[in-house]
């Protein structure tokens, strides 16, 4: 379990202010807000008293004060937020774009489109690395694949049986319905 409070240094304690003040100059009230949450640690206050005093939660300045502690003023930079490491190598992702590029028939499914959960078990599979759909989504945005919807006319379909189940089959299953509902 982490340590509560921050005990500053006088150096340190220094530098903070002097850090409060460049902000306050440069009107960055998300660093100015930082600052005053660990000041107002390091002088006694309780974090959850303090997080209330400059309006974030509890959990916020524990973190602002774990990257303080971490990485000095640096450690209150906000973003970007790069997220973790990816599981798949540049080399498999690839890889990876190669096999989609080729399409699912090649990679022996037996499907003419990809679908995200057909790319996720793909994944799992090759690379013993295991994503949601949605984080596939954003690999293959990455890797410069866009979603694709389906036309909504079959270029094989028969456009006279398909008007006749329209016209015809579609407003009797409806009439039959409403007699059930009577």
């Amino acid at each position: 379990m982490s340590r509560p409070g921050l005990k500053l240094s006088k150096a340190q304690e220094l530098e903070l202010k002097e850090e409060l003040r460049i902000a306050r100059a440069q009107q960055d009230l998300d660093r100015y807000v930082r600052i005053q949450g660990l000041i107002l640690v390091h002088r006694g206050f309780r974090e959850t008293d303090a997080a209330d005093i400059i309006g974030v939660g509890r959990r916020t300045l524990q973190d602002w004060i774990h990257r303080y502690r971490d990485n000095a003023t640096a450690g209150l930079d906000k973003g970007p937020y790069l997220g973790g490491k990816s599981k798949l190598s540049d080399e498999q992702k690839s890889e990876l774009a190669e096999i989609i590029a080729a399409g699912p028939e090649a990679a022996g499914y037996d499907t003419g489109v990809w679908i995200a959960p057909i790319i996720v078990e793909l994944v799992k599979k090759r690379y013993g690395v295991s994503y949601s759909s949605s984080q596939i989504a954003r690999i293959l945005h990455d890797l410069r694949f866009s979603l694709q919807y389906p036309t909504k006319k079959f270029p094989k379909a028969d456009e006279e049986a398909q008007q006749r189940w329209l016209t015809q089959e579609l407003p009797e299953i409806k009439k039959k319905r409403r007699r059930k509902r009577a």
